[in-house]
């Protein structure tokens, strides 16, 4: 008995280790919540927010916006220049170190940029980049970028891609990147649960202000109430997306709050004008305008959102460069769109399936969608609900051009504050998430991405704009004002671009 006794002790320490590691490290830790798993741990290789999002947090970018100048300021990067219209000169920070100790340098951007650039990859992000023509080292700490003629969003989509190693990029495969991120960033990923929790500590050696909280947790919740259940019990910090009628109970609880912002993101139903998913009579103008005419958008915001959104003429927000005011949104109006559907060869209407999905980002999803649908059938457009809960395998159809004549749809531009990146990823011809296809429009954004003159650029935007309104493209619904639910126990505020960044959070003073 005497040689058990070692043992045996060993045996109930090691049980009690993660137990008392949990409690003495709550205090330490910030947990968010989100509805879906991560796709990847690979920003360029991903149009999922969360992905995105949480890139934020293992990676820098060579730029970042300082959300309350508006400004693209040095990350990165400590500086950029012009040297002609399609030149520019970058100068790197030094002392940076990748997660894995190798420093990070001009190889590391020029190979960034290769690869997402690189066709045979077929990255997600590559469309964002493709003015980029070369990236030219000068030495460890410069670079010179050419671009395919004058690059006005140059600086901005220096915000838009992480900075990964090409160590790792030549050392491991492409399959390992997808589930190992090694950035220069304030946060290490530590565990990946697959479905459950990504489980992040403090990179000790950030070239940057370090996070308050040494520990990160990310939950998949799929279940809004579980969220809110788990906000206001202490399980989870900060939870996104919060339905407009939980707003009450969350801020009477006691134990948290709601903070609300317009963000970066339109949400609109996407109709298939092109045809990627077979012939449908979406791809009649005149029924696309009767579907706009159909629904009551401004009384869906009044009495469904609680007024927490801002109708939009078009699928740009109103916080983008090149936003027009001036064109106005349809207004409700069943006797026209009645018209319009006779006139087009279905005055009894027709049935068509709707494709959604689960209010990941945009609050009470399913109530608003719903309340489209009774509109679109007083026309005649019966639709077919077609649900898909997890957002991975809906956004796939989507990519794929399986959508379906209808779909919802919503774009944010995260750290892009311009016309160019929603017009271009979801309205120009053959791109992965457009159902549009006008080679006019196409034209005018192209010309909005070769002048750096912003008057120019301006009336560009509005021309296409116009354009597209008139053409009825998509069911055009609003901008997004977002939601959050958060801790008490943690000082933490609704971001403008729709980025969170926990790595920003801090204890709240009591």
């Amino acid at each position: 008995m005497a040689h058990r006794w070692p043992f045996t002790l060993a045996v109930v320490l090691i049980l009690l280790l993660p137990i008392v590691a949990v409690a003495q490290t709550r205090d330490e830790t910030i947990i968010y919540a989100v509805q879906s798993d991560l796709p990847n741990w690979d920003p360029p290789n991903s149009v999922l927010r969360e992905s995105i999002i949480m890139g934020y947090h293992v990676f820098d970018h060579l730029a970042a916006r300082d959300l309350k100048t508006g400004k693209v300021g040095p990350s990165l990067a400590t500086s950029w220049k012009a040297l002609d219209d399609t030149t520019w000169e970058v100068k790197l920070r030094t002392g940076v170190k990748f997660h894995d100790g190798s420093p990070f340098t001009a190889k590391d951007v020029k190979a960034s940029f290769d690869r997402v650039l690189d066709p045979e990859k077929k990255l997600t992000a590559r469309g964002n980049h493709l003015k980029i023509k070369s990236v030219e080292i000068l030495d460890d700490h410069t670079v010179r970028f050419k671009t395919d003629g004058p690059y006005p969003l140059f600086a901005e989509r220096l915000t838009a891609l992480v900075m990964q190693s090409e160590k790792v990029m030549k050392e491991k495969s492409h399959e390992w990147m997808q589930e190992n991120p090694i950035g220069t960033g304030p946060y290490k990923l530590v565990k990946w649960s697959k479905k459950q929790e990504h489980v992040l500590i403090r990179n000790e050696d950030y070239w940057g202000t370090k996070p308050a909280f040494k520990h990160m947790k990310l939950r998949i919740i799929p279940e809004q109430a579980t969220q809110i259940a788990e906000l206001l019990s202490g399980g989870v910090d900060v939870i996104k997306a919060v339905p407009p009628d939980q707003m009450d109970v969350i801020n009477k609880s006691g134990t948290s709050r709601t903070t609300t912002s317009p963000i970066l993101r339109t949400a609109f139903l996407q109709l298939d004008q092109a045809g990627r998913s077979g012939d449908n009579p979406f791809k009649d103008k005149r029924v696309r305008q009767a579907a706009n005419l159909a629904a009551d958008m401004d009384g869906i915001i009044k009495h469904v959102l609680n007024g927490l959104a801002d109708r939009t003429a078009t699928a740009v927000n109103p916080m983008a460069f090149g936003y027009d005011a001036s064109i106005k949104p349809f207004k409700q109006d069943l006797e026209r769109a009645k018209k319009l559907m006779a006139e087009a060869g279905f005055p009894n209407g027709f049935e068509v399936r709707f494709l959604q999905t689960a209010p990941i980002v945009e609050p009470a999803l399913p109530q608003t969608s719903e309340a489209i649908s009774s509109d679109l059938a007083k026309i005649g457009i019966k639709t077919k609900k077609h649900y898909i809960g997890d957002v991975n395998p809906f956004v796939t159809l989507v990519k794929d051009g399986k959508g379906g004549p209808m779909f919802e749809w919503s774009w944010g531009y995260y750290s892009i504050f311009d016309a160019d990146a929603i017009l271009f990823d979801t309205m120009t011809c053959g791109q992965a998430y457009s159902y549009y296809c006008n080679k006019a429009f196409d034209d005018l954004v192209l010309q909005g991405r070769s002048t750096l003159d912003p008057k120019k650029r301006a009336e560009i935007y509005a021309k296409a704009q116009k354009m597209i309104h008139d053409d009825a493209a998509y069911i055009y619904k609003w901008g997004l004002r977002g939601v959050w639910g958060v801790s008490n126990r943690v000082d933490y505020e609704a971001p403008r671009d729709e980025i969170d960044r926990m790595f920003v959070a801090k204890p709240r003073k009591k």
